[in-house]
């Protein structure tokens, strides 16, 4: 047991870009698969008051396709090293797998991407969960002429994960319910996508018997961001309210 006074701690996990490419026919169109950063996080708050709350052993883990990609385990005081549960290392790479080894990116094919949450701790929580979907050009700056949404995530089991706010960047959500230690959550996520419309914004130059097809969004890549959160149980309602700023209640979280 521990006395804990306007507590809140944070921990990210950031991962390293891939690239895959992808040959067409007229021209070359280089659509990159970068891999963004995969986030998990983890925060726990208490009251403003003094509270008497075991803290000691608050964890969470993102899991893809049945294996731990992120973690975060809060013991004792101090962050444990990110290992899964085979003791490995992790290191936060989200879509590490998506395109198999000496294959090339498709459009519009639909590959796996189930996304759930685990409690690695020892102590019931609630979680949230932020999923940012972006474009960023060959220098690495963000296009915003593309939309996040041809990057098609598909969500699933609603009933179980609430949606919050949402923008075409970046969705919440929230699991009803705690998640007890020791569990893993329904999948948020279950396949991806890359809408083929990106290949369509094209220019046809001719010069005399030549004609060249530029792509225009030649060298794009997309990055998927996952990013957890996690509060204790106790106080819960005002605990999420000052973390994330909802009302669970009336969120249906509860």
């Amino acid at each position: 047991m521990g006395k804990i006074r306007k507590s809140k701690k944070r921990a990210f996990l950031s991962g390293r870009k891939i690239t895959y490419g992808m040959l067409g026919l007229s021209a070359a169109l280089l659509l990159g698969s970068a891999v963004g950063s995969t986030q998990a996080a983890l925060t726990f708050y208490s009251e403003n008051y003094t509270a008497e709350i075991k803290i000691s052993q608050i964890g969470v883990t993102l899991v893809e396709n049945g294996k731990d990609v992120s973690c975060r385990n809060y013991n004792g005081d101090k962050w444990q090293e990110e290992t899964n549960r085979d003791g490995d290392s992790v290191y936060g790479e989200l879509l590490a797998d998506m395109v198999p080894e000496g294959s090339k990116l498709a459009l519009n094919k639909t590959y796996n991407e189930d996304l759930k949450v685990r409690n690695s701790g020892s102590i019931d929580e609630y979680v949230r969960v932020r999923i940012y979907k972006y474009w960023r050009d060959p220098a690495g700056n963000k296009v915003t002429t593309l939309s996040p949404d041809l990057i098609d995530l598909n969500l699933v089991n609603q009933g179980q994960w609430i949606q919050g706010s949402a923008t075409p960047e970046c969705t919440e959500l929230y699991h009803k319910g705690i998640l007890t230690a020791g569990t893993e959550s329904a999948p948020f996520a279950d396949t991806i996508r890359i809408d083929g419309e990106i290949a369509s914004a094209v220019e046809i130059k001719t010069e005399g018997n030549k004609i060249t097809t530029t792509y225009k969004y030649d060298g794009v890549t997309f990055h998927v961001d996952v990013e957890v959160d996690a509060v204790q149980t106790h106080n819960a309602e005002d605990a999420m309210k000052s973390a994330w700023g909802v009302d669970a209640a009336a969120l249906g979280i509860l």
